[in-house]
């Protein structure tokens, strides 16, 4: 499997002590890309070391750990002299900055890992991570349109992968593309496959959109079952096979969310209006359902949601019904509304405003998503909030806690308060008995401070922050300094493994905040990394 590379604190190297780890195989760029996760025979691979950050141990035991049937020697000569890492390091420490370790894949392509958002402010693009009940699972990614380099009308990515890896994070097989695919917007794993939620171009009669000046791409999902293509559903265009609604609108993005609930998949993502929709132009979300046929299940609704602060959506079992409808999906959804003061609970109930103190601006709303959790007795939601002032020295985290039927038990609430800190991609996940680990990033921001727009919270990026907190926000414990080499994204929320572990994928270990861009970034990344938190209580 990928070595888990050891980071190190405040800036320091990595050091990791003398000793030799058998059955551990990392897919080094030298080899390309390995056939079923098995390693050249007789390979002897080095050590990879020196990233800045606070990473060491992992749940898993090293003596378990292999990669197809052979049995690889890390080797202590690595490319400054250092010792190989010794198997006392796979405990799983009770600092939690030392819990935390970095996987690699090469998969011998150019990753789409960075694109254009609102006013140019540099936004990541979507890579997914999904696992079985086993620890089995898939992560999914676009892949950078060689063409876009010099034509700035090609679509960039084109082609959507799903590299399937183990439950030990090394790749388990061959990629599937989706040659059409145009976004990652979410990810299932299943114990035979998956599904993915990808935008496309309309199939059937193309939506007309007038002078939006964007294009009339859709939402696919895609079931892959044993090895193969089960079948693909158009949510959106003319071959939606769903309500009225959904046929007359398309998405230029999608920036949604998949989930699978018992027997039923929900996909809720951005869409907006074509000319012959009854709001042309005006954008708003989709909650669409569909069976594991992929058939149209009740319910499939739009919103006037207005995006995109984010939307988020969570298998919620067992949910109280607030609607009255019969035969309801067990899910909920959070959304922020763009252009007003609120960020909202949506999906089938009515409404329910989590906060109508956010600094909004012409065309967006200054919160941004965050998560929804479910717990015991209700739901936790946190989001990046500039409040109500106008100060605008960058977004800060705010939570705020709901009973079972939505209704505010406490909140909103401050977790931090940083000026000139630009708090950025926040995900809480569960972490153990009732507490909660919560990561996001921080840019320390250079960007004109009397300036109107995204602009305003340029800045460099300092590295990503992990807090263990209770149900009502209390820090149980936190790392002491920003951590190099393991960015959080921004939709593809965390996943929790089987053992209490929570793991997440991205791209590019040192992102770029500091200027706007133009368009996507890319070519130069062709690793995808998975990082993991052991769980210890």
């Amino acid at each position: 499997m990928p070595a888990g590379r050891i980071l190190s604190r405040a800036g320091e190297e990595a050091r990791p002590r003398g000793g030799t780890v058998t059955h551990v195989c990392p897919h080094d760029s030298r080899f390309g890309l390995l056939a079923r996760g098995r390693c050249p025979e007789g390979a002897r691979i080095p050590v990879r070391a020196g990233l800045v950050a606070a990473l060491v141990g992992s749940s898993l035991a090293w003596g378990a750990l292999g990669c197809g049937r052979d049995q690889v020697e890390i080797i202590s000569a690595i490319p400054n002299g250092e010792a190989g890492i010794d198997a006392g390091a796979a405990t799983c420490s009770s600092n939690l900055a030392d819990r935390l370790r970095v996987f690699d894949i090469s998969v011998g392509k150019s990753i789409a890992w960075q694109k254009y958002g609102y006013d140019g402010f540099p936004f990541d693009e979507r890579v997914a991570l999904a696992v079985q009940p086993t620890g089995e699972g898939y992560i999914a990614w676009g892949e950078v349109n060689p063409k876009a380099a010099t034509d700035p009308t090609a679509p960039s990515p084109l082609g959507v992968h799903v590299t399937p890896v183990d439950a030990n994070f090394a790749r388990a097989g061959a990629d599937v593309i989706l040659p059409d695919g145009l976004e990652v917007s979410g990810l299932v794993a299943h114990d035979n496959g998956f599904a993915v939620l990808v935008r496309v171009l309309d199939p059937g009669q193309a939506i007309a959109i007038g002078d939006n000046g964007d294009f009339p791409t859709i939402a696919s999902l895609v079931r892959y079952k044993n090895g193969q293509q089960a079948w693909q559903a158009y949510l959106t265009g003319s071959l939606s096979q769903d309500a009225a609604e959904t046929q007359t609108v398309y998405s230029p993005f999608l920036e949604g969310q998949l989930v699978w609930s018992d027997s039923t998949y929900g996909a809720y993502f951005v869409v907006r209006g074509g000319t012959t929709d009854g709001n042309p132009a005006f954008w708003r979300d989709a909650l669409v359902f569909r069976d594991s046929f992929g058939q149209p299940a009740p319910l499939s609704v739009t919103h006037g949601c207005s995006n995109n602060g984010g939307v988020r959506l969570i298998p919620d079992p067992n949910k109280v019904n607030l609607s009255g409808t019969a035969n309801q999906p067990e899910m909920t959804g959070l959304c922020v509304q763009q252009s007003r003061v609120a960020v909202k609970l949506t999906a089938l109930e009515n409404d329910q405003t989590v906060s109508d103190q956010e600094v909004h601006w012409s065309g967006y709303s200054g919160a941004k998503l965050g998560s929804l959790v479910k717990t015991a007795d209700g739901y936790l939601v946190f989001w990046l909030s500039l409040g109500a002032s106008n100060d605008h020295t960058g977004h800060d985290i705010r939570m705020a806690r709901f009973d079972n039927s939505f209704n505010l038990v406490a909140g909103p609430t401050w977790l931090t308060r940083t000026p000139n800190v630009e708090e950025w991609n926040l995900h809480v996940v569960p972490y153990g008995n009732n507490q909660f680990l919560m990561i996001y990033g921080e840019i320390a921001i250079t960007g004109p401070a009397d300036d109107t727009d995204w602009a305003m919270y340029l800045g460099n990026y300092s590295g990503l922050r992990m807090k263990i907190i209770a149900a009502d926000g209390t820090t149980l414990a936190q790392t002491e300094n920003p951590i190099q080499g393991a960015p959080t994204t921004a939709n593809a929320e965390p996943v929790v493994l089987p053992d209490g572990s929570v793991a997440w994928a991205f791209v590019n270990p040192t992102p770029d905040y500091s200027q706007v861009i133009t368009g996507p970034n890319g070519p130069g990344q062709t690793t995808l990394h998975l990082a993991r938190v052991c769980f210890a209580q």
